[in-house]
This record gives structure tokens, sequence and C-alpha cells, in this order.
């Protein structure tokens, strides 16, 4: 089974218009890894921020980067939101990985 199987379902909502394309990036680079510890996937989600955006994904209230290879048109366009990672998206991936 690989990485890539708690990434299948999107979520409903997102915080900003890059987070889905951030989520599309991860779930392609999931598809090459066995399952990993949920730590370990949080250390490398966030691993794979800072090498995108060039800042650490934290829980700093509003913060968030912008990617341009995510940027696609509007006014978050590009932009991935720390809060919502660091909330939302790194939670949900972690739970569905312990549920496996």
């Amino acid at each position: 089974m690989k990485l890539s199987v708690i990434f299948e379902e999107k979520p409903k909502q997102w915080g900003f218009r890059g987070d889905p394309y951030f989520w599309d990036h991860l779930k392609g680079l999931a598809g090459d890894m066995d399952i990993i510890s949920a730590d370990e996937l949080e250390e490398w989600i966030k691993k794979e921020y800072l090498t995108l955006s060039g800042k650490p994904l934290t829980d700093e209230y509003m913060d968030f980067a912008v990617i341009r290879q995510f940027a696609h048109g509007g006014m978050s366009s590009g932009g991935v939101d720390n809060q919502w990672w660091m909330e939302e998206g790194i939670p949900l991936l972690k739970s569905r990985l312990e549920t496996l």
C-alpha cells in the first residue's frame, strides 16, 4: 500500500486557492512512498512546504506562502495557508494514516 491512499478523498473546504494544488503535489510524491508514521508524515509535509516556498510551515496565525507553480488565477492564487494545513490538512491526513 502506498502513502497516496490517504490523499484520495479531497477535503470539501480549503484555506487558499493554492492548497488543493499543494495537496495534489503531495499526493503525486506519495504515490512512490510506502506508509510512514504519523509523525514522519507531518515532518515530510513540512519539508515539502519549505522546499517549495522557502518558508517554514508553522502554526503562526495568518501566515501563508505564495508558491508560483500553484498560481492559476484569482485573488489568493498560489497561496498555501499555514493555518489550514496545521489545523485541518495535517490532522486529517494523520487521522487517515492512523486508521489504516
